[in-house]
């Protein structure tokens, strides 16, 4: 019988984890075949991709959009020689939500491993690979505060550091030599339904407080920052964020917690690739994990470069 390994981080997300929890509740011919491994930071795949490429079966990785990212890193470094299983285990869970897995881990292993695989796309800032999404300014700023204030993790704590960074990131002028694309035509019942909530393309901003570049539609906690993302397009979807007022924390935010939410905060466009230049070096993300500030940076995609399996009803195919 093939052995399936299943990595879990134990540090990830606000609560410890324990496999046999969400095992049990497995039907015995999955349970059977999956093979806890713990692992925690500096994550080492290795030997867990080597098993499951032995085995000829995904590879299935529980924890944070940070512990996703590193083995899709590994994954891709490697070729991706099978496909990845990313179960929600972190306080955001971005990616995972993108891409409608279910919250709950039992569910979304036992609906992962009896769905599809799936080619997504992979951004790259500098060269360096994100899955879920990139950016800099006020997202960038959170990243780092968080990073180094030792609080643990929780969308409270999250929460804590954006409004204690929301009145002190000024806004960013910022230069573009970017490759723009149209909106996509729309196909589907649900990517007509989609198209006719988000807003057409807007012009590039030249200033800006929060800059997101986008493969999948969410942040994490079901903000949604940018609806348009499809992770198969071959482009990627940008949005920027304004500063919003107070009484913007009252009206406008909440509608960025709904897919189909309209705001004037948030603006959003596709592009193809693209080179920002700022003033200064800021603060830079990728799926969260901090990276270098940089006052430059080139924003690329290879299209459908990586291998993920998804839930029988995730929206792309």
């Amino acid at each position: 019988m093939a052995h399936i390994p299943l990595v879990f981080n134990p540090n990830s997300g606000p609560r410890g984890k324990d496999p046999d929890v969400i095992l049990a509740g497995l039907e015995q011919g999955i349970r059977a075949r999956i093979e806890p491994l713990e692992m925690t930071f500096p994550f080492d795949y290795s030997e867990a991709i080597d098993r499951a490429k032995a085995a000829e079966v995904p590879l299935v990785v529980w924890g944070g959009d940070g512990t996703i990212h590193y083995a899709a890193r590994e994954l891709l470094l490697r070729g991706c020689p099978v496909p990845l299983v990313a179960v929600p285990g972190g306080s955001g869970n971005g990616l995972t939500g993108g891409l409608r897995t279910p919250e709950n881990p039992t569910g979304a292993i036992d609906n992962l491993l009896k769905g599809r695989e799936l080619r997504i796309d992979v951004g790259r800032i500098d060269g360096e690979p994100f899955f879920n999404l990139a950016g800099c300014g006020f997202e960038g700023d959170v990243a780092h505060t968080f990073d180094k204030c030792g609080k643990g993790r929780g969308f409270f704590n999250y929460a804590k550091t954006s409004l204690k960074l929301w009145s002190q990131t000024e806004p960013l002028n910022v230069k573009w030599d970017a490759e723009r694309m149209d909106l996509l035509e729309a196909k589907t019942g649900l990517e007509k339904l989609r198209k006719a909530w988000v807003a057409p393309a807007s012009e590039l901003p030249e200033r800006i407080w929060s800059l997101c570049f986008a493969n999948l539609p969410q942040y994490g906690n079901s903000f949604w920052i940018a609806p348009g993302a499809d992770p198969t397009d071959g482009a990627i979807q940008w949005a920027s964020l304004a500063r919003p007022n107070v009484l913007d924390l009252i009206t406008e935010l909440p509608q960025l917690f709904r897919e189909f939410g309209k705001t004037k905060l948030r603006r959003e466009g596709r592009i193809k690739r693209a080179i920002v230049r700022f003033d200064h070096p800021v603060n830079w993300h990728l799926d969260g994990e901090l990276a270098p500030p940089r006052d430059r940076a080139e924003i690329t995609i290879e299209a459908k470069a990586f291998r993920m399996m998804v839930i029988r009803g995730c929206p792309w195919s």
